[in-house]
């Protein structure tokens, strides 16, 4: 390369540097605050809020006691719920591939009660005479052999019971809440039930050209509809996508967390958000910075008579994307979901030629298992070969062309040798 060339193209490199430090910026004028509405709770006596509820009275924060913890051996996993919330403290996955001689954990949000995976509400617009609290502490009853534990909550207007248990299938949780009015007169409640993740800007980064596999999405399914958003699509905060009937999820490349609506409890919304997270004199944009990701089912509101009871029940799944456990979620068990099949493979985004890619893993899949007895050294060089094969007559002109290129070699370093200081009697000849 002379130096003129390279002169070129650090000018060039220069300029799409200041660019994008600074025009883009300008472009896109200054960043407004993310809008999404401050949450706030109506707490029970005796509940002690979290750290991050605005402080009464100039009291200092302070980190809250945790609940009374109970612990479910399932399969290929092991969880710690808390009877803060009803909801998961650890998710633990035990399998050597992923714990590397620990345990990986799926709950990356366990030390705040509104962030806990599982956490159920009760209380929404037009909706919050059932209940008059929004966080209380639950009563717990533990199952034979870690198998389940069983929540409670009573007041005078209404009992609540909620049971997570496991079942045979890998990282998988069946979670039924029942709600049983109490009052003399007819009430109403909203129930939600969500999951959570905290990835930090370090994390999501891409480094080397390399994306990071923690790059997260949330995902809505509805029939055959799938609605994947990023972290930049919520800049107007919640979205929803209504009468859900399959999982919210949230995602990133080799793990998904999901929550599947079953027939008891019908379709619900899928509520989603990736919330910015930042401490004082941080930027959106900063390295510690990051987001809190929500995929919740909204459930319509439904009102109860005297004495009446209303139950739902969700599969809960918090695992790696290994695509027969996928197509098992849900399949059997206390519940089955209201499609009969979720198809959470669809957690594996495989971008715009995912048709043609489902096609490719397939037969890749079957060659592993069947053909190369489980070595996928040999399941990759076979399939690259077939596709070689059945690719051949659409390649077939072009390698007749090459040959034939090949043949008049000889002649053309002649005529360049020829005609090396005369480029138009060259063409000519090479005409």
């Amino acid at each position: 390369m002379d130096r003129n060339t390279l002169v070129r193209w650090v000018v060039i490199a220069a300029a799409i540097f200041l660019f994008m430090k600074f025009g883009m910026p300008l472009l896109r004028g200054t960043d407004k605050p993310q809008s999404v509405p401050l949450e706030t709770y109506v707490n029970a006596p005796g509940f002690e809020p979290d750290e991050l509820d605005p402080p009464k009275d100039g009291a200092p924060v302070v980190k809250p006691k945790e609940g009374e913890l109970c612990e479910i051996a399932g399969a290929r996993f092991d969880a710690v719920l808390s009877t803060r919330g009803a909801s998961l403290v650890h998710f633990d996955l035990k399998d050597q591939q992923y714990a590397g001689g620990g345990t990986f954990d799926m709950s990356t949000t366990p030390d705040h009660e509104r962030w806990r995976s599982l956490r159920t509400t009760f209380r929404g617009e037009g909706a919050n005479d059932q209940l008059k609290y929004d966080r209380f502490l639950w009563k717990l009853e533990r199952l034979e052999g870690k198998k389940g534990c069983v929540f409670s909550y009573e007041d005078e207007l209404v009992t609540i019971k909620k049971t997570v248990r496991t079942n045979d299938r890998p990282f998988e949780l069946e979670v039924t809440t029942e709600v049983k009015n109490l009052a003399e007169d007819a009430k109403s409640h909203k129930l939600a039930v969500g999951m959570f993740a905290f990835r930090r800007n370090e994390e999501v980064k891409g480094k080397l050209g390399r994306v990071s596999p923690f790059q997260t999405e949330l995902v809505c399914a509805q029939g055959k509809d799938v609605t994947r958003k990023n972290k930049d699509e919520f800049k107007e905060g919640w979205q929803t996508v209504q009468g859900v009937d399959r999982f919210a999820a949230i995602s990133n490349y080799y793990f998904g967390q999901a929550i599947v609506p079953t027939v008891e409890g019908g379709p619900a919304d899928c509520a989603i958000l990736a919330e910015d997270w930042f401490s004082p004199g941080q930027t959106r944009d900063d390295d510690k910075a990051g987001a809190v990701y929500h995929a919740s089912l909204v459930y319509p509101a439904r009102k109860l008579a005297k004495g009446e009871s209303a139950s739902y029940t969700q599969v809960a799944f918090l695992g790696p994307k290994e695509r027969d456990v996928l197509a098992a979620v849900g399949q059997g068990g206390k519940a089955a979901p209201v499609t009969g099949n979720p198809h959470l493979g669809e957690l594996i985004n495989l971008g715009f030629f995912s048709p043609v890619a489902k096609v490719l893993i397939s037969f890749l899949v079957f060659l592993h298992a069947k053909v190369t007895f489980g070595n996928w050294g040999l399941a990759i060089i076979l399939m690259t070969i077939c596709v070689r094969l059945v690719l051949f007559p659409l390649t077939w002109k072009s390698i007749k062309s090459t040959v034939g290129m090949r043949k008049l070699k000889p002649e053309v370093d002649a005529i360049n040798a020829k005609f090396a200081d005369d480029a138009q009697a060259k063409n000519l000849a090479m005409m």
